[in-house]
């Protein structure tokens, strides 16, 4: 809104383009939750892309198959999408064996409710509010995930390094 003045339009060029740059959800494949490749699409399923984009970056963004930006060499437009579509991971969810039996929103598997931590890095706003809306989309399809925001040295050499983590949002 600041550079949408006649002077500055008079004066100044603006120019868009995609930053060599992406933050993705990550997971410990160790954790037996996320061993289910089900599991895995099925969360891929239950997030709203397109709202992180618009939410977060202001919608300027794109919605990223892989670590490279589209119009580069590496960059794969075949790899397979997954658009946000909820019903479509509560079906997997259950496949996987995930279902809420007690009624209360969350789904459980052997006794035990799908909830696990996410970690993340403080002083990055963009990855604590990507954290916010993967957790609301979540408990949409009855998963609880819980934000911890970590200082960087701790996150990297207490968690990441040793694997101690469940799932962590990175770039």
């Amino acid at each position: 809104r600041q550079t949408d003045t006649p002077k500055f339009k008079n004066n100044y060029r603006k120019y868009k383009y995609l930053a060599f740059a992406y933050t993705y959800l990550g997971y410990n494949l160790l954790n037996p939750k996320f061993q289910d490749r089900r599991v895995r699409h099925a969360i891929s399923y239950a997030i709203d892309k397109e709202e992180i984009i618009e939410g977060v970056l202001l919608g300027l963004g794109e919605i990223a198959t892989g670590p490279y930006k589209p119009g580069t060499w590496p960059h794969n437009p075949d790899v397979k999408r997954y658009p946000y579509n909820p019903e479509k991971a509560r079906r997997l969810l259950q496949e996987a064996g995930w279902i809420d039996r007690d009624g209360d929103g969350i789904l459980e598997k052997d006794g035990k409710p799908f909830e696990f931590i996410v970690i993340t890095n403080q002083g990055n706003n963009q990855r604590s509010k990507t954290a916010e809306i993967i957790q609301r989309r979540l408990a949409e399809v009855g998963i609880k995930m819980k934000i911890r925001i970590l200082e960087w040295a701790t996150f990297i050499n207490e968690y990441i390094d040793k694997k101690k983590f469940e799932a962590t949002i990175l770039g």
